[in-house]
């Protein structure tokens, strides 16, 4: 399957990039410009090679990302995340789009800060053609963690979307990486709820020095 990550250099889409692709799956890294999507492929790739994964990582800007592939996952900073998909909307037409997007606002404390439509998730469905199908995804997993191959992940994944096929999909993607176990919790809507645990998350791992996660026993 070919997935990709739109803004994929951060340490999240990373641990993404280089589990999927161990996994088997063509991996395309999207950036705002060629170059650095060529320089992140590159980066990510010789990561990916140190763990043994000779899969396919390649470099593409957003749009082009977006058009070459099934899946395209939103790793975008929250403030970007509705124009840059306004300005390459024409790329996308019947894919699933998995937004881990959370809206955030930093001080003191990190609090949730929504948009109008109630939750990210929901505003880049609103955002994008009526093809397309939004799941939520991924909020609540520390970027570290992804990223770091020595330790399992040892979570679980809330998904949230309005279309079952979509749904059965990112839960097969969620359980090709070792140890995740995703959890269906019903419609896109509910994506708010799921979004607002991330910045309680956040403040209690910078409390405690820890990669604090969720797990439903």
């Amino acid at each position: 399957m070919k997935i990709s990550l739109l803004g994929g250099t951060g340490s999240f889409a990373e641990g993404l990039v280089i589990r999927w692709a161990k996994a088997g799956h063509e991996v395309i890294i999207g950036s705002r410009t060629q170059e650095k999507a060529d320089a992140a492929a590159a980066e990510i790739g010789a990561k990916a090679k140190e763990q043994g994964v000779e899969g396919n990582i390649v470099g593409l800007e957003n749009g082009e990302a977006a058009k070459a592939t099934e899946v395209v996952v939103v790793c975008l900073p929250p403030e970007y995340t509705k124009g840059t998909l306004e300005g390459i909307s024409d790329s996308f037409t019947d894919q699933v789009v998995i937004s881990p997007v959370v809206p955030m606002q930093f001080g003191k404390v990190v609090s949730y800060n929504p948009p109008e439509a109630g939750s990210a998730a929901v505003e880049i469905q609103n955002t994008l053609p009526d093809t397309v199908k939004v799941v939520s995804a991924y909020h609540n997993i520390p970027a570290k963690g992804l990223a770091n191959f020595e330790k399992p992940l040892d979570y679980d994944v809330v998904i949230c979307g309005d279309d079952d096929d979509a749904k059965a999909l990112v839960v097969k993607l969620t359980e090709e990486m070792p140890n995740l176990k995703a959890i269906d919790a019903g419609s896109l809507e509910v994506s708010s709820m799921i979004e607002a645990i991330t910045p309680l998350i956040i403040n209690m791992n910078k409390k405690h020095k820890h990669e604090f996660s969720i797990k439903f026993i």
